[in-house]
């Protein structure tokens, strides 16, 4: 929900420099989140519907065939935004795609819900 919401800012965001670069950084945006959300939901809607039957191979099958759908995905929408879109900012493209690809772990490094304290290591306590 994160990446659909950085990719509308970032959209409004490139209106500051041009139509033609907010159109990129928007279509970069969303391709970036269409993406993610169609692997997400792929992977946790048959984790959700095989949770009695939790076989290791099914659960590796069920993310390299959910990485697998969310590249070609990645590469359709990349060739239809690259065919419809006449003047296209690739820079601005592939620097929205790239900035909302890397949101999860700009969201999990600056955003620490550790209720532990933040110096103690955690291979020192749990691993002998």
């Amino acid at each position: 929900m994160l990446q659909f919401v950085m990719s509308v800012f970032a959209g409004l965001l490139g209106l500051f420099f041009s139509q033609s670069v907010a159109i990129a950084v928007f279509s970069g945006a969303i391709i970036a989140s269409l993406a993610n959300a169609y692997f997400a939901w792929k992977v946790f809607y048959k984790a959700k519907s095989a949770v009695n039957d939790a076989q290791p191979a099914k659960i590796l099958t069920t993310y390299y065939g959910a990485e697998v759908g969310k590249i070609i995905l990645t590469v359709m929408l990349f060739v239809a935004a690259f065919n419809a879109i006449k003047q296209l900012n690739v820079i601005a493209l592939m620097c929205a795609y790239l900035f909302i690809t890397m949101i999860p772990m700009l969201v999990s490094f600056f955003i620490n819900t550790d209720e532990k304290d933040a110096n103690t290591n955690w291979r020192d306590e749990n691993v002998e």
